[in-house]
């Protein structure tokens, strides 16, 4: 609705559009940084509790684990008492049979074979049993018949030694020793007690008490399985497992997480709930399933984080492995939980914010009214203003008037700006109406001045008849209206030409005004004198005279005689001339005869000669060639100018022409800084 109250390109629509926009950059960087505050709060609470709670569930698994163990080493340790206490009854009544031998009732071996007798028939209750071997580890009797001859010196303990010398040496040593081996699969047969191999375990673990019986030599052993003991421990750890399981189904982390345990062989202790999909999910980013994730923790005591994406929702893992059970316990919690609470303040900030917008965009249009409505009125002076003659005096509307007064703030200082320029526009444009008479008439001036400099200069060769048909062209660029450049050509009385080329000080009018007095000099001082270097001479005094203004010409003075090509000549501070052969060879002159004309009187100029041969071309030229400027800065210089110069010459009008469009393509379209004066001479 508001943006058809007004249209969006005017002030007030900016300014509410401004608060608009202000307001809700502040509430989304206030709600941003709520968000990001609550969820960093949380996830770290939550985070901690997970870690407690991990480290509570390992601290009862631990507990659980060594009660376990100390069950299993009680029932170990009781066995082996029971162990010792039979081995000690067998040693006894060993002790008879060898007390029988020694009071002489039985022989010796009687005696032996009595024992092995009586140790063959006794029965311990299954699956213990009593046997004997003697020193070189052969069994001379067993109450397991399978056994009796076998030789045990290939047999080993858990510990990898060979099990009959070990436990001969440690009982004959200390009297006892007790070890834990694997018992060997054996033929089955008929045993003392009636049993068969088939219906007796065989292959178990088997620990046994091993006493040294001195009179004969030979090791008593009592054998017992620990099957009993694996039983007890398996029941327990099945109830530990059971308990754990009851356990972590009643817990419940944050909102919805969970702990489970995961075995190493890929089956789970205690799974997750089904509800939550963890057991059939596979990571997207690592295509691994969870199992396969937590196999790869091998960390003991410290937990350690995982990212788990199955597709449907991001999980934060808190695993640790107990290396003892091989179990990975792991506690996992969807990471919505850690923004959920985030979410519900980001939700009523939103609404508190957009309350808030409402009752500040009603502030605002009501704003924007006041400060637009005299920006309108002012506008619409503004408007007025070119429809006015700004050559009379303002009739300011009232309500204009009164704006400085009434608004102290921006408005009214804009107000006062918008009076203060109109009254200072046409205080202004009077001005520049006197200024414009001015510069018309100036200019003006500057044009009779030009036409009267150009018209100092000689005639183009082709209008002069008194020349005779020269080829000689000449030609004068000024930088601005009129220049302190000139040239001139004449013939003298006794039929030679003379020609002369300058270049005054400064530029504009007073180097026009300095350049006609010099070009009048010259064509006066020919009239009585046809010596260059003398001519200079006298230039010079009459300029020197009165100069307070230091203002100088360097002079370039020439009389040729077409006939045998002598040229007399002399150059005051001047650039120096260029000869062009016939060939097409050019090259300098480069003598000087004195400084510049108008600077130190009295000043003696040194004569100069040289000889043109037929159609050999003489160049002079102002510095205004030589340095006009490229737009690299570099300057056009004299090299340049002979490298333009070396070529047959047709004409002196094409050779001028042609080093002026050499000129403009040099300076590629930059402003001429200096004037252009060139005048060129062919002998015939």
């Amino acid at each position: 609705m508001l943006p058809s109250l007004l249209p969006l390109r005017s002030l007030r629509s900016k300014i509410f559009l401004l608060i608009v926009a202000l307001l809700l950059v502040i509430a989304a960087f206030v709600m941003v940084v709520s968000r990001s505050d609550v969820t960093q709060t949380v996830s770290t609470s939550e985070a901690h509790a997970v870690d407690n709670a991990v480290d509570l569930v390992q601290r009862d698994i631990e507990a659980r684990w060594a009660a376990l163990l100390n069950d299993k080493i009680s029932a170990v340790r009781g066995g082996r008492r029971q162990l010792q206490q039979l081995g000690g009854t067998v040693q006894s009544v060993l002790l008879e049979f060898a007390e029988l031998a020694n009071r002489g009732t039985v022989t010796e071996d009687d005696a032996k074979a009595m024992a092995r007798a009586w140790i063959n028939e006794l029965t311990l209750g299954h699956p213990r049993y009593a046997a004997i071997y003697d020193a070189n580890g052969r069994v001379i009797a067993s109450g397991d018949r399978r056994w009796i001859g076998e030789d045990l010196t290939s047999l080993t303990d858990f510990k990898g030694r060979p099990l009959a010398q070990a436990m001969y040496d440690e009982s004959r040593a200390l009297g006892r020793g007790f070890a834990m081996y694997r018992k060997p699969e054996l033929p089955s047969h008929s045993s003392a007690s009636g049993e068969t191999e088939s219906t007796r375990p065989t292959g178990q673990t088997r620990y046994a008490y091993f006493g040294y019986f001195a009179p004969w030599d030979w090791v008593v052993v009592v054998s017992d399985s620990v099957q009993d003991v694996i039983d007890q421990v398996e029941i327990r750890r099945h109830q530990m497992n059971t308990a754990l399981r009851e356990t972590l189904s009643e817990l419940t982390l944050a909102r919805s997480g969970c702990m489970f345990i995961l075995a190493d062989d890929g089956s789970m202790v205690a799974p997750p709930p089904s509800e939550t999909g963890l057991e059939d999910g596979t990571d997207r980013r690592t295509g691994l399933t969870l199992k396969q994730t937590l196999q790869g923790i091998t960390a003991f005591e410290s937990p350690e984080r995982l990212d788990y994406d199955d597709g449907e929702g991001r999980w934060i893992i808190e695993a640790v492995r107990f290396k003892p059970l091989g179990w990975t316990l792991a506690a996992v919690v969807p990471q919505s939980d850690f923004t959920a609470p985030a979410m519900a303040l980001l939700h009523r900030q939103a609404l508190i914010f957009g309350g808030t917008l409402l009752l500040a965009l009603l502030i605002a249009w009501m704003f924007a009214i006041r400060i637009v409505r005299p920006l309108e009125q002012l506008t619409g002076y503004a408007r007025q203003l070119p429809q006015q003659d700004l050559t009379v005096l303002a009739n300011v509307p009232d309500h204009i008037a009164a704006l400085p007064r009434q608004r102290r703030d921006e408005v009214g200082r804009l107000a006062a700006s918008f009076l203060f320029m109109n009254r200072r526009l046409r205080e202004n444009i009077g001005r520049l109406m006197q200024e414009a008479s001015t510069r018309e008439r100036y200019e003006s001036e500057l044009n009779i001045a030009r036409v009267i400099q150009t018209g100092l200069l000689p005639a183009p060769p082709a209008a002069d008849n008194s020349l005779n048909g020269t080829d000689l062209y000449a030609l004068m660029l000024p930088a601005k209206e009129v220049g302190g450049d000139f040239y001139d050509y004449f013939m003298l009385p006794d039929g030679r030409i003379c020609i002369a080329i300058g270049d005054c000080s400064d530029k504009g009018v007073p180097a026009a005004l300095f350049m006609a007095i010099t070009r009048t000099l010259i064509r006066a001082t020919a009239e009585d004198e046809d010596d260059p270097a003398r001519m200079l001479q006298r230039i010079n005094n009459r300029l020197a005279e009165n100069n307070p203004n230091m203002m100088f010409v360097t002079l370039l003075l020439g009389v040729l005689d077409l006939k045998s090509g002598m040229l007399n000549w002399a150059n005051a501070g001047h650039p120096p001339p260029a000869v062009i052969d016939a060939h097409g060879r050019a090259r300098l002159l480069t003598d000087r005869s004195g400084p510049a004309c108008g600077v130190i009187e009295n000043t003696i100029y040194r004569p100069l000669t040289t000889q043109l041969g037929r159609g050999e071309v003489l160049v002079g030229y102002t510095d205004g060639v030589t340095e006009a400027a490229g737009t690299d800065g570099g300057l056009y210089s004299e090299k340049r100018l002979l490298a333009r110069l070396t070529n047959p010459v047709t004409s002196s009008a094409a050779l001028a022409l042609g080093i002026v469009q050499d000129l403009k393509q040099y300076v590629a379209g930059a402003e001429q800084s200096d004037d252009i004066t060139l005048i060129v001479i062919r002998r015939p």
